[in-house]
């Protein structure tokens, strides 16, 4: 389809500007079909994001900061309902309560009620603020509960079926002291769990968390949770992290240098300043690549440092022949954080350039190897790894696959391949206008793209008994801003031909991350 060059040229502008959400659709709606939805088909696809960023006369500030909105999307007999929640956090409920932001987020500070007294208000700067629990970032299932994550150690049960919020906050550090938690969790198929957390202090620590399935999902997710490794800082504050690696045998962390001043975050509310500012970029830092092994918890001896980078989204990580393959999107500094302030993502035209990176780890680095020396073998792979005159191994990346515009939001056949050797991957990109199907291995891509669409994180789901990892099909709900249905999109996993499309007569958001559960 011949996409209008007007929409190419301002697409980030056109989205964010029709993104904020002021309605939810709790009963399900019939969708109408055009082409086919496949019979084997069968299950909820469920997507969480930021949608809500207005509050009263109050707004949100970043892309980060909105209000969650909760969807799904079920699927059954070749026929397709949608429906959505807000999620009914705290966040939620005291802003709606009192028609003004309350508390504050990543890019809003909240100012105290103007209804005290001065005396209250000024004290009030003073008091450390609430840790949100708006799980507006993904959500995922934990033992036999699904819930709304954002990355503080707060997250909110919903109800698979009706959306609700369930009960009360659960809090990780009640079991584990930890006071943040990623909002993209590993997930094995006996339904283990395993996440990066952080606990602050003088020495902060990062820890990878392990959560065995819940045998009483009355006593809440959480409840069998251990620190299954910690991992020490190596900077003077402790990095953002938004997600990490897990292969067969090992736990990838990459410690990146942008960091949180914990003085500055002590001092955020009386100086009345976001959090972001609390925040920090140190070009002159290497970048850390932490390699923890599964079994024990215990890090490799070998030091793996590379160029300063940020990233949001490992895409995999796996082992072959004495190496440890790490699969990245990122980012050569860390100012795509600042260009997602909403008033600048409602006026850009582009979005900061990502790519997808492969760096190669040697595992078995010997005292016998001469600095300078390339410890990578694999002879398919272009990334090297220089072992330094300190002892340490620098790493450089190649790239995964051609691409000339940036991407993001990677996902992969999750149950089958995730920290194994893969081939095929998933992403949108080129401006959030684009579904990608990559190849690893010839480092090609397809797409999929329509006029005035913007499709979100494409999902990946194996057909029955599948003997191929492509076979399958592809999920990606799209937000259509030119008057047009929104829908479910359905793409075929091998060829990434539309199969079909399950129009919806209301305006879907887009959404961040999520998964596909099926039934």
């Amino acid at each position: 389809m011949e996409i209008n060059k007007d929409f190419k040229e301002e697409p980030i502008a056109k989205l964010f500007t029709a993104l904020p959400a002021t309605k939810e659709y709790p009963e399900p709606l019939e969708a109408t079909i055009k082409g086919r939805v496949p019979e084997w088909l069968s299950g909820s696809l469920l997507r969480n994001g930021p949608c809500v960023y207005q509050v009263g006369n109050d707004q949100y500030n970043h892309f980060f900061d909105g209000l969650s909105n909760i969807h799904r999307f079920n699927i059954r007999n070749g026929k397709v309902t949608y429906q959505s929640r807000f999620l009914r956090s705290e966040d939620f409920k005291e802003a709606t309560g009192a028609n003004r932001i309350v508390r504050s987020a990543f890019g809003t500070f909240a100012y105290p009620d103007p209804c005290k007294n001065i005396f209250q208000r000024f004290f009030s700067y003073f008091k450390l603020g609430e840790t949100t629990d708006n799980g507006a970032v993904n959500i995922v299932k934990i033992g036999k509960d699904f819930c709304g994550i954002t990355e503080t150690h707060l997250i909110r049960k919903v109800d698979p079926e009706t959306l609700e919020t369930l009960g009360e906050k659960i809090d990780y550090n009640k079991v584990v002291d930890v006071h943040g938690a990623s909002a993209h969790p590993h997930v094995e198929k006996d339904g283990t769990t395993y996440n990066i957390a952080i606990r602050y202090g003088y020495n902060s620590s990062y820890h990878i968390v392990k959560i065995p399935p819940a045998e009483n999902a009355d006593n809440g997710p959480l409840q069998k949770a251990t620190i299954a490794c910690s991992i020490p800082m190596s900077f003077s504050h402790p990095s953002y992290y938004h997600s990490f690696g897990m292969s067969d045998n090992y736990y990838i962390f990459i410690e990146q240098p942008l960091v949180v001043n914990l003085y500055k975050a002590l001092l955020y509310k009386p100086l009345q300043r976001p959090i972001r500012d609390c925040m920090e970029w140190h070009p002159e830092w290497k970048t850390r690549i932490h390699v923890m092994r599964r079994e024990d918890g215990k890090a490799l001896d070998t030091v793996y440092v590379t160029e300063p980078l940020f990233t949001f989204h490992h895409a995999n990580a796996y082992e072959k022949d004495g190496h440890l393959v790490v699969d990245i999107y990122g980012y050569h500094d860390h100012d795509i954080i600042d260009k997602m302030f909403m008033k600048k993502l409602q006026s850009t035209k582009h979005l900061p350039m990502s790519k997808p990176w492969r760096f190669v780890l040697p595992l078995d680095v010997k005292e016998s190897s001469l600095p300078g020396e390339n410890l990578v073998t694999l002879s398919e792979m272009s990334a090297t790894a220089v072992k330094l005159e300190d002892g340490s191994v620098h790493c450089t990346y190649e790239d995964l696959f051609d691409v000339d515009f940036t991407i993001e939001f990677p996902t992969i056949n999750y149950f089958d391949y995730n920290g194994k050797e893969y081939r095929y991957l998933y992403c949108f990109g080129d401006d959030f206008v684009k579904v990608l199907k990559a190849d690893a291995k010839d480092k090609s891509y397809k797409s999929w793209e329509e006029d005035e669409c913007f499709p979100s994180e494409p999902i990946f789901v194996p057909a029955p008994n599948a003997t191929k990892e492509d076979e399958g099909v592809v999920l990606s709900n799209v937000m259509n801003v030119g008057g047009k249905p929104s829908f479910l999109l359905i793409l075929d996993g091998e060829t990434f031909e539309e199969i079909g499309r399950a129009e919806v007569p209301v305006l879907i958001h887009w959404s961040a991350h999520g998964f596909f559960e099926n039934e």
